[in-house]
């Protein structure tokens, strides 16, 4: 399960397969848009998970990840950002560090 908290998300322990709808403002996306989601263990550290969604439909983009993305994120708090990418090229930072915290499913 997904929650949202201004910028920060929390998922439960295990989740996977579940969207997350993120409506963007402030640009028109493109079928040449791509958005990438990073989760890194701390702001500017390694890099846990790392996903590129291109089905962005009315600047809202579904942000899933898979089950073996879910099974690199035990409980614990880590940054993520998300990225605009155009034509494979780099546009501008989205969301810059903010939390993504994974509680205990108990």
């Amino acid at each position: 399960m997904w929650r949202v908290s201004a910028l920060n998300l929390t998922m439960t322990e295990g989740d996977y397969g579940i969207q997350l709808p993120v409506t963007i403002s402030g640009t028109t996306f493109s079928e040449n848009d791509a958005v990438k989601l990073v989760i890194k263990d701390k702001p500017n550290g390694t890099v846990i998970v790392e996903k590129t969604f291109t089905n962005i439909q009315n600047n809202t983009v579904n942000l899933e990840i898979a089950a073996a993305d879910s099974a690199l994120l035990p409980v614990g708090v880590y940054a993520y950002i998300l990225d605009w990418y155009q034509d494979g090229a780099f546009m501008c930072n989205i969301i810059e560090n903010a939390v993504f915290k994974v509680v205990d499913k108990a």
